[in-house]
């Protein structure tokens, strides 16, 4: 990242991660990392984003702007259950099939 005051390339001194508490309209979890800074030329010291993930859901790996295929997506969509329809017409009426 670079530094803000004089533009120079700076690596984070220590990382953390932010999870989201909601997922998106997709189902999928945000996962920020977050970063410390000291530049070496300055000794300007800052915090911020290094790279935001999104995963879940079963759909691809989000890595910031780009996506990667997910190794668990086609797991995730198989084990998605059975589906169970029922007729409420037919649970009113008291008739059995």
């Amino acid at each position: 990242m670079k530094c803000p005051r004089c533009g120079s390339e700076s690596r984070p001194l220590k990382t953390w991660h932010l999870t989201s508490p909601l997922p998106d309209a997709e189902g999928r979890v945000t996962i920020t990392i977050m970063g410390s800074f000291r530049c070496p030329e300055c000794g300007h010291s800052w915090r911020g984003r290094v790279s935001v993930l999104k995963v879940g859901g079963g759909h691809d790996v989000e890595v910031g702007e780009r996506r990667r295929r997910s190794v668990e997506g086609k797991a995730a969509s198989e084990n998605r259950g059975k589906v169970i329809e029922l007729d409420v017409s037919n649970l009113l009426s008291g008739e059995e099939e």
